[in-house]
């Protein structure tokens, strides 16, 4: 028992002996780590990186490699000590950010416990819990990525900046090196480029603004997210008065102030002409492709590679220069518009345009916008996803039904009012007619239709499961560069190009270095892509995107416009134009945002065509023009449609024009190959004078110098020059200019508006067909009317269609739009539909 009770003595003293060393080895160990904590910090501390940021500046190249734009840090003008510094902006900066600054000793471990519990739900390493020691050993002496052994560091030279610094010292240096957006570190030179005020007199509420700056410069600048920064101003003010730091009165009076406002030269830059929308967007893709941020990209070191071709930039900049290339004016606002073009074989973008007068970090029309696209969107939803699944039973030559036709009470209407028994897949797109388009999609399944869709990368809500997708009548709509990039597919043998701005992202110093990456993106069969390509080249050649035309260059695309709810008939909400040469896709918009009766656009989509030929053919000066190739294994088909030529039919309308009358002739049918001459006459046809020959275009104005009310025909000449059946005889139509002198306004641009010419249908002494049927006068447009049904809501394939109440009803009739954009006045009594490729058409 003695023996027992010794052993068990000894072990006792054996696991005593053992706890005590381990809680030795324990505390020499996080004393050891303390220590070596403090040793690492003070060695990674470098007193010049506080002194100065500056590194190399970053570069931003174009497509060749020439450098567009170099980001300079903005150099403090001058080091603002911390008496010189508002005690309001000190109190904003403590309650938002760091609370127990002035208790803590550079590490809060009460907001690192609830930080790493945020981690843990989140499931990601949330920025929480830094202290402003913290932020200012991470800005200064670490890179930005997020990682534990970073924080490690971080907090190693939070505590010996704490042993080597007073709190005092610590936040003069926090605020003279902090970024505060547009290039701008320091708290001297943003008080000065948001208020233009030294920092020792900003009142509560700019204190407050520049408090909140920081947290997330893009996110809360004044000048490019008002309401984002209102908001978070409007917080810290709230945080300021439970702090005790103001009184009720003063939050309340502060958080009334307005925002600063913008004013010029407020964005460093050291580049001339450079597009602020597409540097904006440069800085939008390094950091949510690459993790690279816009305060990153300032302090320098980098190189960007993007994707910009300068002279397509430079072409679309001098083209949005000039008003003549839009709509006219309303009282309180321009209409508002934009472009982009992409590589067609690669995505990369070549230029953008965010809006005509876009700021910096501004909502960008290129990208964020969401309208319907109208008809653009036909290729999409129905002729390629047709196509696509059965080529042998759908291709450019099959047979659509073109009856007027209800599909179980959804009855879009041709713009022009006129109906066949049938109608080729080619010519309905030609002519943008809507029936045969929300057939054939009734055939193969609104569920084929969205699925492609989402393939061509446009984002759907459940709402648009209807067969209104066929005209572009989506529920949230879509933005230009989503349709460029779909639009790729048709230009890239069925592959499409992810749209992307850079290329490469490079810090040598930091050994970094990120590449774009190009993913195989297949949405068509290359037969399939070439079949869609066809119809789109043919729609520019003689159909509803005769504008887009680029003297001696291939192009191919679609015209899309939408109606508007807050006018008549002959109002257009949207208007699109979405194609491409060999070269590039380009997607351009026009529209008023907001638009309301005051502000209504009375042009089409020949106003997009004719921006996008500008454009490319200026962009494209001195590269040598090659033409549309076929995917490899699939032989050009040489094959005409297989249908006669259509008549030529002739529209003459009066209108006035810089004090002049002038009479606008246009005219569609006919061939791609002829030329035509343009005669007028009074009485006798005999006696014809001709005024115009040898014209390529479909469109001519006539300036008269007197009172005579001519006559007018057109004569088509083949290639042989052999002259073919003339057009009707038009006799000049004077609506337009009753309309002209009783609104009192006129459009300077001449340009024709969408729906004016119909594709089909004879003409009788210069009157036009379907007047006064259930398609004319009654501004339904396509038969929707805003009111009707726009196809099923939520119904499986094949069920009635319901229609979703907030779809605007897009519509256009761009068939009918002359090459050059000039405007052709409505026809008498016909009820204009400027949509006969959306709900209108």
């Amino acid at each position: 028992m003695a023996a027992k009770a010794r052993q068990r003595v000894k072990k006792k003293n054996k696991m005593l002996l053992f706890a005590v060393s381990f809680v030795i080895f324990l505390f020499l160990s996080v004393i050891g780590g303390y220590f070596s904590l403090l040793y690492a910090g003070e060695k990674m501390i470098d007193t010049t990186k506080l002194e100065d940021l500056k590194a190399e500046p970053s570069i931003i190249y174009d497509k060749n490699g020439k450098e567009m734009m170099s980001l300079v840090r903005q150099k403090n003008s001058d080091y603002v000590p911390f008496s010189q510094i508002s005690p309001m902006l000190i109190d904003a900066l403590l309650s938002v950010e760091d609370k127990r600054f002035y208790e803590h000793k550079g590490i809060d471990m009460i907001r690192i416990g609830g930080a790493i519990i945020n981690d843990i739900q989140k499931g990601s390493l949330a920025e929480g819990g830094s202290t402003i020691t913290q932020q200012l050993a991470r800005r200064v002496f670490l890179s930005l990525e997020k990682t534990f052994w970073r924080k490690t560091k971080e907090v190693s030279i939070a505590i010996a900046l704490e042993r080597n610094y007073s709190k005092d010292q610590i936040l003069e240096m926090y605020l003279n090196q902090i970024y505060f957006g547009e290039g701008v570190y320091g708290v001297g030179d943003a008080a000065k480029l948001y208020f233009d005020k030294k920092p020792s007199d900003l009142t509560i509420s700019e204190a407050a603004m520049l408090a909140a700056i920081p947290k997330a410069p893009s996110t809360y600048s004044p000048f490019a997210n008002p309401e984002k920064a209102k908001e978070r101003r409007d917080t810290i003010l709230r945080l300021m008065y439970e702090d005790g730091h103001i009184t009720n009165e003063q939050k309340e009076k502060a958080q009334a102030e307005p925002l600063p406002k913008e004013h010029k030269n407020t964005t460093e830059n050291s580049s001339k002409n450079v597009n602020r929308a597409f540097i904006d967007y440069v800085f939008r893709e390094a950091e949510a492709r690459y993790n690279v941020t816009e305060e990153e990209l300032y302090r320098g070191g980098w190189s960007v590679y993007t994707t910009l071709e300068p002279n397509i930039q430079d072409a679309m900049v001098k083209a949005y220069a000039n008003e003549k290339n839009f709509p006219k004016p309303g009282p309180k606002r321009a209409v508002e518009s934009a472009m982009v073009v992409v590589d067609a074989k690669n995505g990369g973008i070549a230029a953008l345009m965010g809006g005509r007068n876009y700021t910096a970090k501004g909502f960008n029309y290129a990208t964020d916008m969401a309208r319907q696209p109208g008809s653009s969107f036909k290729p999409l939803a129905v002729y390629a996803p047709a196509i696509d699944t059965d080529i042998h039973k759908w291709n450019a030559h099959s047979m659509l039904s073109n009856k007027r036709q209800s599909f179980n009470g959804y009855e879009p209407r041709n713009y022009n009012g006129k109906y066949s028994e049938s109608i080729s897949m080619m010519r309905a797109l030609i002519n943008s007619d809507n029936v045969p388009a929300v057939w054939l999609l009734n055939e193969i399944g609104v569920k084929t239709g969205m699925n492609y869709i989402e393939k061509f990368g446009i984002e759907l809500s459940p709402d648009d499961r209807n067969l209104a997708i066929a005209l572009g009548g989506l529920s949230k709509g879509t933005s230009p560069l989503k349709m460029a990039q779909a639009y790729t597919t048709f230009a890239n043998g069925g592959v499409m190009a992810e749209a992307h701005i850079i290329e490469k992202l490079e810090n040598k110093r930091s050994g970094v270095e990120h590449v774009f990456e190009a993913k195989e993106n297949r949405v068509l069969k290359p037969e399939a892509a070439w079949e869609v390509h066809t119809m789109l080249e043919r729609a520019v050649q003689e159909g509803t995107g005769r504008a887009a035309k680029i003297s001696g260059r291939p192009v191919a695309g679609k015209t899309g416009t939408t109606q508007s709810i807050a006018g008549d008939s002959g109002v257009n909400k949207d208007a699109w134009f979405v194609g491409y040469t060999p070269e590039y896709v380009g997607a351009v918009w026009m529209g008023f945002d907001p638009e309301d009766k005051q502000h209504l656009m009375r042009q089409g989509s020949s106003l997009t065509a004719k921006m996008f030929s500008m454009v490319l053919g200026e962009g494209l000066k001195g590269v040598k023009s090659r033409g549309f190739e076929p995917p490899a294994g699939i032989q050009r088909q040489q094959e005409e449609e297989k249908e006669e030529v259509l008549p030529v039919q002739l529209a003459a309308d009066m209108t006035l024009d810089e004090d002049k009358l002038k009479v606008v002739l246009s005219w569609i049918g006919g061939s791609p190959d002829y030329t035509y001459d343009v005669y007028r006459f009074t009485d006798n046809p005999e006696n014809r004078e001709k005024v115009a020959s040898g014209l390529r275009e479909m469109s001519y104005v006539d300036t008269l110098n007197g009172p005579t009310m001519y006559k007018y025909i057109v004569v088509p000449r083949d290639a042989d020059g052999e002259e073919k059946t003339p057009s009707n005889v038009a006799e000049i139509n004077m609506s337009q200019l009753e309309n002209l002198l009783r609104e009192g306004e006129h459009h300077d641009d001449g340009q024709m508006q969408d729906g004016d010419i119909p594709i089909d249908g004879g003409m009788d002494n210069g009157e036009w067909p379907g007047q006064g049927n259930g398609n004319g006068g009654n501004g339904q447009g396509n038969g929707n009317g805003g009111n009707n049904g726009n196809g099923n809501n939520g119904q499986p394939d094949g069920q009635p269609p319901v229609a979703p109440p907030d779809i605007v009803p897009p519509g256009e009739g761009d068939s009918q739009s002359p090459p050059q954009g000039i405007e052709l006045p409505p026809p008498p009594d016909q009820g204009q539909q400027p949509g006969s490729d959306g709900f209108n058409g």
